[in-house]
Formats: C-alpha cells, structure tokens, sequence
C-alpha cells in the first residue's frame, strides 16, 4: 500500500529540510548535495502514492480527471516554490541567503514531519468500509 513509501517521503523530506535549517554560507557542498538528495528521493517516494490515492477508487470515468488535477497541483506547486525561492534569492545578497531561507527549510522540515504523521495514522480503506458497514448496522 501507500504508507510505506509516504513514510519514507515523509522521513526523507524532514531528515533535508532538518540538514538546511542550518545553512550558512560556509556550509560544506557535500552536505547541501546530501540535503537536496534527501528530499528530491523523498519528493519521489510521495509522488506515486499521492495520485494513486487520487484515482484509487474512482470510476474509470473520473480517473484520468482526478490523475490530471493531482498533476497540474503538482506541477502549480511547483512552479509556485520555484517562482518564491527565486524571488527570495535576487531579494537578498549571497551572504543573507542562508539566514533568508530558513523559514523555508523550517516549513519544508514541518511538510516531511506532517506527511509522516499522516501516513502513521491514516487507515487502509479497508478498515474505513469496516467501520462504515458497522456503523450502518
């Protein structure tokens, strides 16, 4: 199923955003690779789940429709954070980008922390129509 790899997002997002809430601008290159490295896995570990938790029990009808609003989200957010970080970058010189930036790392270590929390206590739809039936009873 889904958590597996949303957990695995979740943790490798948090463990990347951690690594850059301390950047400085004499932070070492390998760790700024490491850091990016961590969260472009996790980005790639969340990307399945998420649109196949969209078009999963959809009508085959409605499928492509669900599958191509989760990819205009996607591709929306993230010409979004690209537009924002690139602003940010021309807005401040080289020496105040590493203490600019921080409150970005913060909510993308924060983004991680909640994908992991979610995936930890959703429920398999399975156990959700269980419940449903039972309470129906």
């Amino acid at each position: 199923g889904p958590r597996l790899p949303l957990l695995l997002a979740g943790g490798f997002i948090t463990a990347g955003g951690l690594c850059l809430v301390r950047l400085t601008p004499h932070t070492n290159v390998l760790l700024l690779l490491t850091a990016y490295a961590f969260i472009g896995i996790g980005f790639g570990f969340a990307n399945a789940p998420i649109t196949n938790t969209a078009v999963n029990g959809l009508p085959p009808a409605r499928a492509g429709v669900a599958g191509a609003i989760t990819s205009t989200a996607r591709q929306l957010g993230s010409a979004i954070g690209i537009a924002l970080a690139g602003g940010l970058v021309t807005a401040v010189g080289p020496t105040q980008l590493a203490h600019a930036s921080r409150p970005g790392w913060i909510l993308v270590a924060g983004c991680g922390a909640l994908l992991l929390l979610v995936a930890c206590v959703s429920q398999p739809r399975e156990a959700v129509a269980g419940l449903a039936s039972s309470r129906a009873r």
